[in-house]
């Protein structure tokens, strides 16, 4: 590859890094100063998305990667929450425009790949993107879990307003298990998992 190959490569690194510094704005209407960033969020989904699918029978791999990529047109866009989304144009779930336009400048077969994970990901609307957008909510859940226990009461009404959303088997088990132990105020082994 030559360096104009990995220029572009190279931009998009750099904007990747502001999700690390954009906040999921959901967060900021419960008058949270502070939330996670976009970044903070993809991390974890991924990591959920990747041990969900292999619980559901598909690609752990693919599953995660696309968890990884499914926010970074936030890096153009900002972060819309359910208000913000209420009000968007397009109803899918990554911005098809937005992607296209930040991998425009990469080399070829970079752009193929990218495009394939994110295209037949959403295109083939199989268990991957389910397993991915249960990885989403659960990671709204346990999130929602955090804020609650720092004294953030309307987190709770955000949890059980997105558990029914769940799709999955492992994932409704999951927010069951989690519904039982908040009904029992008995979180403090999750949260406080290091204790």
């Amino acid at each position: 590859m030559t360096k104009i190959d990995l220029d572009g490569l190279t931009k998009l690194f750099f904007e990747l890094g502001q999700l690390k510094r954009l906040p999921r704005s959901g967060w900021l209407r419960l008058g949270i100063e502070e939330p996670e960033s976009v970044a903070e969020h993809s991390f974890r989904t991924a990591a959920i998305g990747f041990f969900l699918a292999i619980l559901e029978g598909t690609d752990p791999y693919r599953t995660a990667a696309f968890c990884l990529f499914h926010d970074i047109a936030e890096s153009r866009t900002g972060d819309l929450d359910w208000l913000a989304q209420r009000y968007a144009e397009d109803d899918d779930y990554v911005s098809t425009r937005v992607l296209e336009d930040q991998v425009e400048a990469l080399p070829e077969g970079l752009q193929e790949e990218f495009a394939g994970l994110m295209k037949g990901t959403q295109e083939d609307k199989g268990k991957i993107l389910v397993v991915a957008r249960d990885a989403d909510l659960l990671d709204l859940l346990i999130q929602s879990l955090e804020y609650l226990e720092s004294g953030r009461g309307l987190a709770k009404k955000w949890f059980t307003n997105t558990a029914p959303f769940l799709q999955t088997d492992s994932g409704v088990k999951i927010a069951r298990g989690l519904q039982e132990k908040l009904e029992d105020d008995d979180l403090d082994e999750e949260i406080f998992w290091w204790a």
